[in-house]
C-alpha cells in the first residue's frame, strides 16, 4: 500500500518508522492514503480533519481506545481528497503515542495486515486449558 505521511514532527517520524518496518511503501507519488500530522503547542486535544471516509473512521475508532481526552472532528476544506486526513497532535507524550498507534493500526486494518508480534509473544500467548 502506498502511503504519504506528511509532517516533520516527532509523531510523523515515528509513524513513518512503524510503517516502513511493516512493508508499506512511503511515497509522495500517487499515494493510496495521505496523513498530515502537525504538532501545535496550543493544542489541548487531538484534532482530526478530513472528509468522512474509511481512513478517518478507522483512525477515530482506534484513537478512542488509546486516549481518554475528547477528540475534535473538523470537516475538510474543499481542496482535500477523499483519502486524506489531517491530524493535529498536542505536545504531550501520551497524546503523541496515542496518535502514533491509532494511525498505524488504522492503516494496518485498511491494508488487511496484522501487527507482527515477536516470536516469543506469538508462541506463549496461546491459551491452554
Amino acid at each position: 500500500m502506498r502511503v504519504l505521511i506528511a509532517g516533520d514532527c516527532v509523531t510523523a517520524k515515528a509513524l513513518r518508522g512503524y510503517l516502513a518496518r511493516h512493508d508499506f511503501h512511503l511515497t509522495s507519488h500517487a499515494p493510496d492514503f495521505t496523513v498530515r500530522v502537525e504538532e501545535q503547542s496550543g493544542a489541548v486535544r487531538p484534532l482530526i480533519a478530513g472528509i468522512p471516509g474509511e481512513l478517518e473512521q478507522a483512525i477515530l475508532r482506534h484513537l478512542r481506545k488509546q486516549t481518554a481526552t475528547p477528540i475534535e472532528l473538523h470537516p475538510a476544506t474543499r481542496g482535500e481528497a477523499q483519502r486524506a486526513v489531517r491530524i493535529v497532535v498536542p505536545p504531550h507524550e501520551n497524546e503523541r503515542r496515542a496518535v502514533e498507534l491509532s494511525v498505524f493500526r488504522a492503516l494496518l486494518e485498511l491494508s488487511g495486515q496484522r501487527e507482527r508480534l515477536p516470536w516469543w509473544k506469538a508462541l506463549f500467548s496461546r491459551k491452554t486449558k
